[in-house]
């Protein structure tokens, strides 16, 4: 996604346009374009932008990924205990996490049953997420 386009993404959720916005949610991009490392971790993030804007610390890193995800720019997956990864895919989809290898794959929304027509009206759904948890063949 070209800079001017991620500029209107963030005036779109009402953030402020900041180098250290702009660096993270470009390299957020980058990955789920290219499909490898699609899901990093914030310590992936923070050493990916370093070398961009080398001014920018851990904390800003964190504190923006939090920001991004409150915002609704970017989603947080927990894959697994006391791991936080981040997936700019905004589309809907589910996730398959490999236990051996640690990597997660975006599986297609459609190739999933809906659970919404299962649970009838005893609960009102408003989004939902699967991951998956296997080994890859």
């Amino acid at each position: 996604m070209p800079p001017h386009k991620l500029r209107d993404v963030l005036e779109a959720h009402g953030l402020k346009i900041t180098p250290q916005r702009l660096v993270i949610l470009e390299y957020l991009q980058e990955v789920v374009g290219n499909k490898k490392g699609a899901h990093p971790t914030a310590d992936a993030v923070y050493e990916a932008v370093e070398a961009r804007l080398p001014s920018i610390s851990r904390a800003t890193v964190y504190n923006t990924l939090n920001t991004l995800v409150e915002a609704n720019v970017i989603k947080n997956i927990a894959s697994e205990p006391g791991v936080n990864r981040y997936d700019a895919n905004l589309d809907p989809h589910h996730h398959f996490v490999d236990t051996k290898t640690g990597e997660i794959s975006d599986i297609p929304w459609e190739m999933v049953d809906t659970l919404c027509c299962t649970l009838g009206k005893k609960y009102k759904i408003q989004d939902y997420q699967i991951t998956f948890y296997g080994e890859r063949r």
